[in-house]
């Protein structure tokens, strides 16, 4: 067995070293996708734009609704841990 890994290291390293990165990169985006102090302040940045009038009612439910969904997101991770 062990020998079939070692003949197939120069096939199945750079797979797994490509795999460990795309998995690195994914846990970072969702780590800041769902962080709670960005998508916060994208919350007030919203509120703002409603209050200037350069959204409607119903786009700023609709982003709301998806920034909450973030928000949950998170709380479902971090009980998770």
């Amino acid at each position: 067995m062990a020998l079939l890994r070692l003949l197939s290291l120069p096939i199945r390293g750079p797979f797994d070293a490509a795999m460990w990165i795309a998995g690195s990169v994914r846990e970072a985006a969702m780590r800041e996708y769902t962080d709670p102090a960005t998508v916060k302040s994208t919350l007030d940045a919203l509120e703002r734009a409603l209050e200037a009038g350069e959204i409607t009612e119903a786009q700023f439910d609709a982003m709301e609704e998806q920034l909450l969904e973030r928000l949950e997101l998170h709380r479902r991770e971090e009980e998770g841990r």
